[in-house]
């Protein structure tokens, strides 16, 4: 480029699985990025909501603050977020839940998600999207240790769009799992994809 040029991309494709670093860092480019909401940040539905409870391990250990998911009943719990400006509406999320057990048994445990997106002088009373189902996992048989759903298909947020308030919809997906059990959600991790180098 010369002194004269202006708004002009520099293209840097590294080989193979090589990164574009900056000296010995990695640098950061738009892509996939992780957004972690814990159950404390989520509230449950008016009609056939999850419990908040607190559950105490060991004196002086972690103690788990999770949201209790029936075993027959389709309980859920809402959360909102606001993603970043950078972020691509036009794909997909996908998400993780991760959750305990709270019994021995050994059967499977998933979660539904659904989101729509409300704009500024737009009503709240939307329409979830499609609801999309994770893959259930089975529990390990061991009560409380931590359970991870693997990555789910992705998940269409209705009316997505930049500088919005994104509202989420997380069922159990009693359908589909087999746990006997209650399932303490821990909480879950969204993925999202970004488009530009910031939020300006």
């Amino acid at each position: 480029t010369s002194a004269t040029d202006s708004n002009i991309d520099l293209n840097i494709n590294p080989l193979g699985t090589g990164v574009l670093k900056s000296g010995a860092s990695a640098v950061k480019i738009a892509g996939k990025e992780t957004m972690w909401v814990p159950a404390t940040a989520m509230y449950a539905e008016s009609t056939n909501g999850a419990e908040l409870e607190q559950t105490v391990l060991s004196a002086g250990a972690p103690e788990l603050k999770a949201f209790a998911f029936d075993t027959s009943t389709a309980e859920a719990v809402q959360f909102n977020v606001s993603f970043p400006e950078s972020w691509d509406f036009s794909t997909a999320v996908t998400f993780q839940t991760m959750w305990s057990a709270s019994s021995t048994n050994t059967g499977t445990g998933g979660f539904t998600l659904a989101g729509c997106s409300v704009a500024n002088n737009i009503d709240y009373d939307l329409a979830f999207g499609t609801p999309v189902a994770n893959t259930a996992l089975a529990a390990s048989g061991t009560l409380d240790d931590l359970m991870v759903n693997v990555e789910s298909g992705g998940v269409t947020i209705a009316s997505a769009a930049a500088s919005t308030n994104t509202i989420f919809r997380l069922v159990r997906d009693t359908g589909t799992d087999t746990n006997t059990g209650d399932l303490r959600l821990v909480g879950i991790k969204i993925y999202f994809t970004t488009n530009a180098a910031n939020d300006a």
